[in-house]
């Protein structure tokens, strides 16, 4: 058996699709190219400006308070040594003093505050910690990392008038302690 002829002719391409196939073409031509390196030479390899931190979104500078006394939380390894446990509870209200630093996305942050009402379980072994508090504030965008040495001690977000903080500090003294607030339960205003 033996095929007939095929009367069919070929359709002719009308000159939308071929502008599209030419375009296809040269679109995957190029990304082609650009994967396998051939624009590399034009293009700035030098990475050392993308590492930079985010500059800071607002000015933070000057003098922030706390408009009401904020609950800290207490843990010590007193009774459990090795383990922090809940030992009580004070009310701080805070003062923060920011100043510049010549590096940008770096502030020097005093920290100052009293505290009252303070309620503690008989054997606590708790010292408290003092103030004033010098620490190193780094800024990327709208976040504030407040530290001493290699220490994280305070996380805040910040807007122009309102820094929103959750504060975790840990040392070790006589006793493991531990001095926290809930999370973002830190409000202060720029005065």
């Amino acid at each position: 058996m033996t095929s007939a002829p095929s009367n069919k002719q070929p359709t002719k391409i009308s000159k939308l699709q071929t502008a599209a196939i030419i375009i296809i073409a040269f679109t995957v031509t190029i990304a082609m190219f650009y994967y396998m390196g051939v624009f590399d030479e034009f293009q700035d390899t030098d990475s050392a400006d993308d590492s930079t931190n985010l500059t800071p979104a607002r000015n933070l500078e000057g003098t922030w308070k706390t408009t009401f006394p904020v609950t800290f939380y207490i843990k010590t390894d007193y009774e459990t040594f090795g383990e922090l446990q809940d030992v009580g509870s004070e009310n701080r209200t805070m003062t923060w003093i920011i100043t510049e630093t010549s590096d940008e996305n770096i502030v020097n942050v005093e920290v100052y505050f009293t505290a009252s009402n303070r309620q503690l379980v008989a054997d606590s072994g708790y010292v408290p910690d003092v103030s004033p508090m010098f620490l190193e504030g780094v800024i990327s965008g709208t976040r504030l990392t407040l530290k001493t040495g290699d220490r994280t001690i305070c996380e805040c977000n910040f807007t122009t008038d309102i820094i929103t903080a959750t504060w975790s500090d840990h040392w070790s003294m006589v006793y493991e302690q531990q001095v926290y607030t809930k999370t973002n339960s830190l409000i202060l205003t720029r005065q």
